[in-house]
């Protein structure tokens, strides 16, 4: 487990310290797997959506492949929160968040 958290911190302090002007494709460090590995990933708001892959991924289908993710979970979020709002009274994300053991 602390070869895990090692990845996420070094995953994190190579993505965050990007500017974000700069592509969202970046050679994986020493615990990633070195420059065989590709490390892609999109930023939102003070969210990261990382891939680690092998050189002969598609960098711009990964990136589809996050978009796609990030829309499917989304959408699947509204429909969960209307359907929770046509039970109790307005609902709304941040319930879910912030209240989720009452979920």
């Amino acid at each position: 487990e602390d070869t895990q958290q090692q990845i996420i911190r070094e995953t994190f302090h190579l993505v965050s310290k990007r500017d974000e002007n700069v592509c969202n494709f970046l050679e994986g460090g020493l615990l990633i797997g070195g420059s065989d590995n590709k490390l892609i990933y999109r930023h939102y708001a003070t969210l990261y959506f990382v891939f680690c892959v092998d050189s002969s991924e598609s960098e711009l289908g990964i990136l589809d492949l996050i978009q796609l993710d990030l829309c499917l979970f989304f959408l699947s979020l509204q429909v969960f929160v209307e359907t929770l709002d046509k039970c109790f009274e307005n609902v709304c994300e941040l319930d879910l968040i912030f209240h989720v053991d009452k979920v």
